[in-house]
C-alpha cells in the first residue's frame, strides 16, 4: 500500500490523476457496486468475502465511518 503525500492527495482541480476527486468518486462507486450487488455469476466461495465485508461494515465503528466518509468526501464524526 502506498502512503500518502501531497503529490496524491486529492485535489479540486478535478483532474485525471491518482489523486483526483473524479477517480476516487470512480473507486467508491466500483467498492460499492461491490458491495451490495451480488455477480449473478459468484459461487457460495465467491461470496464469503462480500459477506465478511458487508458484517465488518456493519459491526465496526471505524469501517461504518471509513464509508461514510467516501460517501459524503468529508471526515466522519
Amino acid at each position: 500500500m502506498s502512503s500518502w503525500s501531497a503529490a496524491t492527495a486529492p485535489t479540486w482541480s478535478g483532474g485525471s490523476g491518482p489523486g483526483s476527486w473524479s477517480r476516487q468518486a470512480e473507486r467508491f462507486s466500483h467498492d460499492m457496486t461491490a458491495l451490495l450487488h451480488r455477480d449473478p455469476g459468484a459461487t457460495a466461495f465467491d461470496d464469503r468475502p462480500q459477506l465478511a465485508r458487508l458484517d465488518r461494515v456493519v459491526t465496526s465503528r471505524s469501517a461504518a465511518a471509513d464509508l461514510a466518509e467516501g460517501y459524503t468526501g468529508f471526515p466522519f464524526g
